[in-house]
């Protein structure tokens, strides 16, 4: 059976992270997923910031389930590559100093074919930060649902054990067009954290928007089922869209999954 271990993600939740976290424990959560950048440049996360955060984590009984890098740009574009690598590399250790596991980042697009020159130097990319992530304690967990799951495996193949791995959100797969738990049962093994996330149909057919856990198309009982086939054992991640209170709506979505 499913273990259902809910977490957060604050970074919608207006307030400073000694407010949110008593909210968030509130609602009987396990754990929270922060935005490092959003919460200050990865340059200020002195040793003394460090403690901070992880002393208002432990206070409230909350672990850090995913932390996020939000970048401009992914590492297909070669741009400024060596300075985000150098980021994503800081962010990996700031992660495990934070107390987490799992970094979540968007990579950019996967050429299909594999003899492709930017698909043998994302690989080579994803590599080096596989063994970075071996030696820093914490793993990237590579952003997905704008490819084919598919090609995020043929992807992830051969590159070093334990260093990488995928989030998955199931909005964005139904988004792309993709069935949410088909890509689950393909990227398999491979995922290490998770987004509850759903979305419905704009009127006309024009493309779908983000809504609130429940309100959407998005076959929950099939994804938890998909989930469970896979043998996942992390966090269930609740994100509010932003469209009312986001207390509420993490309530909300608490007692969704809950009735499945």
């Amino acid at each position: 059976m499913l273990k259902i271990r809910l977490a957060a993600d604050v970074g919608p939740i207006p307030g400073d992270l000694r407010e949110t976290l008593p909210r968030i424990r509130d609602l009987a959560l396990e754990g929270v997923e922060l935005d490092l950048i959003g919460l200050m440049p990865l340059e200020d996360y002195t040793r003394t910031a460090i403690r901070e955060i992880r002393k208002h984590l432990a206070d409230w009984n909350l672990t850090l389930a995913l932390a996020r890098l939000r970048l401009s740009r992914g590492l297909d574009d070669p741009e400024g590559l060596e300075k985000r690598i150098e980021d994503i590399r800081r962010a990996m250790d700031l992660t495990y100093q934070l107390g987490g596991r799992y970094l979540s980042y968007r990579i950019g697009f996967i050429a299909q074919n594999s003899e492709n020159l930017e698909w043998q130097v994302l690989k080579e990319v994803l590599a080096d930060l596989s063994r970075w992530g071996e030696r820093a304690g914490a793993v990237l967990a590579v952003e997905t649902g704008w490819e084919p799951a598919a090609d995020v495996v043929r992807l992830l193949n051969g590159l070093p054990e334990g260093g990488i791995g995928v989030e998955v959100n199931p909005a964005e797969f139904a988004m792309h067009g993709y069935d949410p738990a088909e890509a689950i049962e393909t990227l398999g093994r491979w995922i290490l954290a998770f987004h509850a996330g759903d979305v419905t149909s704009r009127p006309g057919g024009r493309g779908y928007r983000l809504v609130p856990l429940g309100q959407g198309n998005v076959d929950y009982p099939g994804v938890l089922t998909a989930l469970e086939k896979v043998g996942y054992q992390g966090h269930l991640i609740l994100r509010p869209t932003g469209e009312g209170d986001p207390l509420a709506e993490l309530r909300q979505a608490k007692e969704f999954i809950y009735r499945l």
